[in-house]
């Protein structure tokens, strides 16, 4: 049967200290992972947009970024809280081969 944990938590600490109250107070609360990857891991997670950032750095509506990931233009990641995540080196690629608009500095 689980045990219910209470910490004594005075003021407002740092991050820092509440983590070292945490480790002092409640040990088995942290989980610790071997470092480095492991299996089935990344040694680095590629960095994720938004809908909304990927509008922006292509200039196009969010729901157009949407419409191209159902389309299969663009590969879509889903988050636990099922929305869309773009890969950032992906869309960076796709805004390589786009030519400027008239009046952009290159």
């Amino acid at each position: 049967m689980a045990t219910k944990t209470t910490l004594e938590i005075t003021g407002r600490p740092t991050p820092e200290k509440l983590l070292e109250m945490i480790r002092r107070q409640a040990p088995h609360l942290l989980k610790e992972e071997p470092p480095g990857p492991g299996p089935g891991r990344q040694p680095e997670a590629e960095a994720l947009l938004t809908p909304r950032e990927v509008a922006f750095l292509l200039r196009v509506d969010p729901k157009t970024v949407t419409r191209w990931a159902k389309a299969g233009k663009l590969t879509s990641i889903r988050t636990l809280g099922n929305h869309r995540r773009y890969r950032e080196s992906e869309v960076r690629a796709l805004l390589a081969g786009i030519p400027p608009q008239e009046g952009d500095a290159a």
